[in-house]
């Protein structure tokens, strides 16, 4: 990918943007469903320096029944709306007009009614074009390295009666910890 388009793909690419480069896209998955997909991004040259990106990306899965323990039922305990967002500050540039490399600093955050996760992750790559008319290409990425994330909030807490009496007490209780999916991606053509 070359431009604004290689954000997803090899950050590297956005080192070939020259000028002023943007995108929105809404997508909406499965019909009647209220699954929906928003991503949004500019990048900006910055001469010599390299070029800057930002880009966000958010996932909406329509509104969702809730349900409990005590009140299974659905319909009667209200609605809440999961959330996934992601939003990157990227920087690339061209050492040559043959080799390009850049960087992604991605805050990620999830969210269900009042558990969510927030966490970091770095996106790497680097690009060779070569050949008499720059036909040849090889590239290397990684994506979403970075700490573990957990769940927290006060959803993970419940009251709790004791059996046989009338004392109540808050249970909390812990979200194990999860990596991101990385992943390094190497192509050529």
């Amino acid at each position: 990918g070359t431009g604004i388009d290689a954000l997803f793909t090899n950050v590297a690419g956005l080192g070939h943007t020259t000028g002023t480069e943007g995108y929105f896209t809404y997508s909406h998955w499965l019909k009647d469903s209220d699954i929906g997909l928003v991503a949004a991004g500019i990048a900006q040259t910055l001469g010599d320096y390299g070029v800057l990106g930002l880009s966000v990306n958010t996932m909406s899965f329509g509104t969702i029944q809730r349900t409990t323990v005590n009140s299974p039922e659905v319909g009667s305990n209200g609605t809440y709306k999961p959330t996934l967002m992601n939003i990157g500050l990227s920087y690339a540039r061209a050492f040559s007009k043959s080799i390009y490399a850049g960087a992604t600093l991605k805050v990620v955050n999830e969210g269900i009614d009042n558990v969510t996760a927030t966490g970091v992750a770095f996106d790497a790559g680097v690009q060779y074009v070569t050949g008499q008319d720059y036909e040849i290409k090889f590239g290397i990425s990684l994506k979403n390295w970075g700490p573990s994330m957990s769940f927290s909030g006060d959803g993970l807490s419940i009251n709790a009666l004791y059996e046989g009496s009338d004392h109540y007490q808050t249970v909390s209780q812990r979200s194990l910890e999860w990596e991101l999916p990385s992943s390094l991606n190497i192509g050529a053509s």
